[in-house]
């Protein structure tokens, strides 16, 4: 429409433009209507940038008297260079200068002080975060709570695409951020996105740190965006405040790696910098929560998910085998999906933890806790809370302790024995007794009473309770309206000798019956890990094991619902491996029902029953018995999508190499280099080789 565009299309073709009130009766203000919406849409985006608030949206249509995307929000953000202050006094003068540079980050983040009413001292720091399940959320959440024992007060904890073309300069930013198989979290795709389009040195008045949580067995990928981000904002002028940190999935311990970074690495860098000396009289027993006890009790909750219903439950597996079941939820009006995303459950505690913690303290099961706090928290604050519901929903009972945990209630026992044997377990036995084995805060102080931990500094040791992600296992083609899940139930003993390890969301889930309501919301899984758009000529290959089945029940279900609506589509293999036939075979007669309508052809690998498999015990075997189907099925194009354990992965990852070298050996008569091999398949991930793999 710019230029004279407009006006030549429309004598070309004068029917192109048919605006709202168009004809005889046509409304005599529609031309200042025009003009206005331009004022004011200009306005909009000189001062602020926009982004989607749900990256992972999904377009739905709504109509009344125009078309417009239902439920679609952005979130709008200040411009480099502009404060809030700035802006309104722009807005309200008859000049819009904007205000000086000096001034900008200061005001900018004044209005996203946390302070909970409360007066705020210590130096300012301002801290952001990427984060898709939580745990870098809840990373940043205890930078800032440590904060104050340094002499700092984070004035900021937000997300990074908030602070995209607006980072402080007035103050040390620290950045807690995953690498998603090389991709960044959802809430920090547009903060990455932005730093790709910088060329010189913007960000020289930026002081900054780094912190990456990263999974080593995507090794070509491991901690891409955290290095990202810490050579970048380097390149582009930043002054780097400290050595990047890192925590590796793998190794089952995020929260001891992220503290030993904070203890030895940035707290001195900033200290040394900024000349704050570290908070004393308040060790590490002393906190800034305050907790008043009172009764009866009431419950509050939930954010960032919505109500859900459940509608059906099964069990899936008999009694000789793991639990597995299936659950059916009833989705919110507004929420949608795509066969192969996941639906993110927010948990309760299973009860006997809650009760553990409930005894502990002492507390009855009517307590109120009212808390108070002089910095920021993901606790409720200043209202009464029922302990149960803070014990059952707020805090992660069972997060194995971290070292400094550890350390802590080293001083909060005069017995000698138990000193120094917690001592031993804070320093040389650390990984083997208390990560290898799982053993929580909760476990430590019931195994050694002497230990007298307030319950305020029980509660600020607690990561914040956050959703898990399962896999979905139907399609939309089934029900639009409906999800159904999947899942084991990990009920097990413990590994530290004390009662058993109660899987928190699985035990939940399995609490569950018709009628009752959960918290959900849908999160997308990586772009990869969906059904080829061009069905009809895209063959796939599945291998799962167990309840990694999960996303490629969906997957059948929803090539079924196509085939059944007579499209012809390519082939497609399942390879699943279980145990036996008869104990935990799930969906067995369902699956049969999609193979005889042609949607996929099953190949199965029974572990106990081996004979009824053609001699292959797990997926990985039948895989290699069955590589003349896989090699034809790769050679006309197929995707491979691989979901379980990361045993499984593993297994099926050094079988595909394995038949690749092989086919390579029988072309060209030559044996292929591993490590090109290796390099070649890594080159496929993710555009025909897709994993969703997990612990």
């Amino acid at each position: 429409m710019l230029d004279d565009e407009f006006e030549r299309r429309n004598k070309e073709f004068p029917n192109c433009w048919k605006p709202f009130g168009n004809g005889m009766r046509a409304c005599i203000g529609r031309a200042f209507a025009w003009q206005e919406a331009l004022l004011v849409l200009a306005l909009l985006l000189q001062n602020l940038n926009f982004s989607m608030d749900d990256p992972s949206y999904q377009l739905q249509i709504k109509q009344s008297l125009t078309i417009k995307p239902k439920d679609f929000y952005m979130r709008a953000t200040l411009r480099s260079g502009i404060t809030a202050t700035g802006l309104k006094k722009s807005l309200a003068s008859t000049t819009a200068n904007r205000p000086d540079s000096a001034k900008t980050a200061h005001d900018a983040n004044v209005t996203l002080k946390v302070s909970n009413g409360k007066a705020d001292k210590g130096k300012p720091m301002a801290i952001y975060y990427g984060s898709n399940t939580g745990t870098c959320e809840a990373l940043a959440n205890r930078l800032a709570s440590d904060a104050a024992q340094h002499g700092f007060t984070a004035e900021v904890v937000d997300t990074l695409d908030t602070v995209r073309e607006n980072l402080p300069t007035d103050k040390p930013v620290i950045i807690v951020t995953p690498s998603y198989e090389g991709a960044p979290a959802d809430n920090a795709a547009h903060f990455v996105s932005w730093l790709d389009t910088l060329k010189e040195q913007e960000m020289e008045n930026v002081s900054y740190a780094v912190f990456g949580c990263g999974h080593r067995d995507w090794a070509q990928t491991y901690q891409k965006i955290p290095k990202y981000i810490n050579a970048t904002l380097g390149e582009r002028g930043a002054t780097k405040l400290a050595d990047m940190g890192s925590a590796d999935a793998a190794d089952g311990d995020i929260f001891t790696a992220f503290e030993t970074w904070e203890d030895q690495i940035l707290w001195p860098a900033l200290r040394a910098k900024y000349g704050s000396a570290q908070a004393t009289g308040e060790g590490s027993l002393e906190t800034n929560l305050d907790v008043e006890i009172s009764a009866p009790r009431s419950s509050t909750l939930r954010q960032d998910v919505y109500e859900a219903c459940v509608q059906d439950v099964q069990v899936l597996s008999t009694t000789e085998a793991s639990e597995k079941r299936h659950i059916e939820i009833s989705l919110p009006s507004s929420m949608s999906y795509s066969a192969g995303d996941y639906l993110a459950v927010l948990p309760l505690n299973p009860k006997g933890n809650i009760q553990r913690a409930m005894r502990y303290f002492g507390l009855t099961w009517d307590s109120m806790l009212t808390i108070s706090t002089t910095g920021p928290t993901t606790l409720p604050t200043d209202v009464p809370v029922s302990a149960n519901d803070v014990f059952g929903a707020y805090v992660e009972l069972a997060q194995p302790a971290s070292k400094r945990n550890v350390q802590a209630l080293v001083d909060t026992t005069r017995d000698e024995s138990d000193k120094k044997e917690l001592i031993r377990l804070a320093d040389e036995a650390f990984s083997s007794e208390i990560t290898a084995k799982r053993v929580s805060i909760l476990d430590l102080l019931e195994r050694f009473p002497s230990t007298k931990l307030p319950l305020g500094v029980f509660l600020k040791m607690l990561p914040p309770m956050r959703v898990r992600q399962y896999s979905i296992s139907s399609s939309p083609l089934w029900n639009p309206s409906h999800v159904t899940l999947t899942y084991s139930v990990v009920n097990e003993v413990a590994l530290s000798g004390q009662g058993r390890h109660v899987g928190v969301a699985s035990n939940y889930l399995a609490s569950l019956t018709t009628g009752d309501r959960l918290h959900v919301s849908v999160r997308q899984s990586h772009k990869a890990f969906h059904l080829p758009k061009d069905s009809e000529k895209i063959p796939i290959i599945m291998i799962a094991a167990g309840t990694g089945l999960a996303p490629f029940r969906g997957f059948i279900q929803e090539r079924a619902a196509q085939v059944a609506a007579g499209r012809n589509l390519a082939p497609a293999i399942l390879f699943y491996g279980c145990r036996t036939s008869a104990t935990d075979l799930m969906y067995g007669d369902l699956l049969k029902r999609w193979e005889d309508m042609g949607a996929v052809s099953i190949r199965f690998a029974f572990s106990r029953q081996p004979e009824e498999s053609h001699g292959c015990k797990y997926v990985q075997d039948r895989i290699y018995h069955d590589r003349a189907d896989v090699t034809k099925l790769f050679e006309a194009g197929a995707k491979l999508f691989v979901c379980g354990s990361r045993n499984v992965g593993n297994g099926v990852q050094e079988t595909l190499i394995r038949i690749a070298k092989e086919k390579h050996m029988e072309k060209e008569g030559v044996e292929a280099d591993d490590a090109k091999t290796r390099a070649w398949f890594e080159e496929l991930r993710n555009e025909r080789f897709a994993t969703d793999v997990f612990e």
